[in-house]
């Protein structure tokens, strides 16, 4: 790595002060940029180079049985005539967003034009678009984590009833937040840097679990001294166990707090957790940052140890487990990592990249479905157990729902993008 390049992954680094840690966090900017427009672009001035990245594609593949009968164990003249078969529906979908019928309206939340749209309600919450970091369903409502509104460095979050009344729940260096399975419970940190660094992380943490229909605030806990940055809310593993990670660039693991005794304790070695299962039975975590093998895995929620390994090259998102937390939905980057694309000095080169998202068996990571033609920004699952991706095409978007047993849809009618995306499903990555 030339000096320059390393002056920029620092700069990148500095800047994500205002975001959640994670593994390759300048890598992960690059990464991540690269699902929201259509061509990687590298742009090489001198000795530095500067990766904006773009657009999405996703596969998922599904090793089905064929099913065959052994017929060397069959009396054909006593057997009765086989029933007619339907034949297995084929494990690779490749979507053409122009010829994809009409579906329902989807059914997780999300924002356009100062409103929350979910199926059929529609519910005002006016902040600026870019605004948005997340935003989830709750018992009552909607949990919303903005930007700061006065520009201030940090975010804030707010409860939405599903009439649109809001109640501002924190402000500050709150990074995630995350909401138990049956949306009665939503937690969050909100981390203090004034006794903290950029190396070592805040020194102060406050944990909270609150009602997340009244916003009662009903677990709170503070990290101090070298557990101050222990704390990052990740997700719920049932209803007494939260996932926390370190507000660092380097963990020294994840942990789980246990609401009842209140202890915070060390779960996995792992760095940073992606997503958890609505089941509370999996969660997917990555490598701290310095590992060789940076692959993401997927591990037990009661002991930590891991099931299996997805490739390198895949990203599991906060919305990766499907809602009985049986499928997984991995975004797989086809093309060469952004440090390894040809760089030529004062040009401009760019890169197409393919994606593929594999629907596989959780609890294996066995690949189930295979997902083509679409380019997704962000890939969540709805409450019946449909995939729900918000996919772009030049200067087009739409929602894209697919069915594990075959087949995709619009959740949405296609939309222009030339002047800026219309919408955010606002989960998922």
């Amino acid at each position: 790595m030339t000096l320059d390049e390393q002056r920029l992954r620092d700069a990148l680094d500095e800047f994500a002060r205002g975001v959640p840690p994670r593994a390759g966090l300048a890598d992960a900017v690059l990464r991540q940029a690269s699902r929201r427009r259509t061509v990687l672009r590298l742009a090489a001035a001198g000795g530095t180079a500067v990766a904006v990245a773009a657009g999405t594609t996703f596969v998922l593949t599904d090793p089905l049985p064929a099913g065959r009968v052994d017929l060397g164990s069959v009396d054909p003249a006593a057997a009765p005539p086989a029933p007619a078969q339907t034949p297995a529906p084929d494990p690779v979908i490749d979507a053409d967003l122009d010829a994809l019928p009409a579906g329902a309206a989807a059914a997780v939340p999300w924002y356009s034009g100062g409103v929350i749209h979910h199926g059929a309600a529609e519910v005002p919450f006016d902040v600026e678009f870019a605004a948005i970091r997340s935003l989830s369903a709750v018992a009552g409502g909607y949990v919303v984590l903005t930007a700061d509104a006065e520009g201030q460095d940090g975010n804030e979050l707010w409860l939405v009833s599903s009439g649109g009344e809001r109640t501002r729940l924190a402000r500050g260096a709150v990074y995630s937040m995350a909401v138990s399975a049956d949306g009665a419970l939503l937690g969050w940190a909100e981390h203090d840097w004034s006794a903290g660094s950029l190396d070592d992380g805040p020194g102060r943490t406050l944990l909270y679990v609150a009602d997340a229909a009244t916003g009662e605030v009903r677990h709170r806990r503070e990290q101090t001294g070298a557990d101050g940055p222990v704390g990052s809310v990740r997700g719920f593993l049932g209803p007494g166990r939260v996932v926390v990670d370190s507000a660092t660039n380097a963990p020294s693991g994840v942990y789980v707090w246990d609401l009842e005794a209140d202890t915070v304790t060390p779960w996995t070695e792992f760095g940073f957790t992606t997503a958890v299962s609505p089941t509370g039975e999996l969660a997917a975590v990555v490598p701290p940052n310095e590992a060789a093998d940076r692959s993401p895995a997927v591990v037990d929620g009661v002991t930590g140890e891991v099931r299996w390994r997805a490739p390198q090259n895949a990203t599991i998102g906060t919305g990766g487990f499907s809602p009985d937390g049986r499928y997984v939905a991995e975004v797989l980057e086809i093309g060469p990592p952004p440090a390894e694309l040809p760089r030529t000095p004062g040009a401009l080169t760019s890169y197409d990249y393919a994606y593929e998202i594999v629907v596989a068996d959780a609890a294996t990571g066995a690949p189930v479905r295979t997902i083509r033609g679409l380019q997704p920004a962000v890939v969540t699952w709805e409450p019946d157990g449909a995939l729900l991706v918000q996919a772009a095409e030049d200067d087009r978007t739409a929602l894209v729902r697919c069915f594990v047993d075959g087949g995709c849809e619009l959740a949405d009618p296609i939309r222009d993008t030339s002047d800026g995306r219309p919408y955010d499903l606002g989960s998922g990555l």
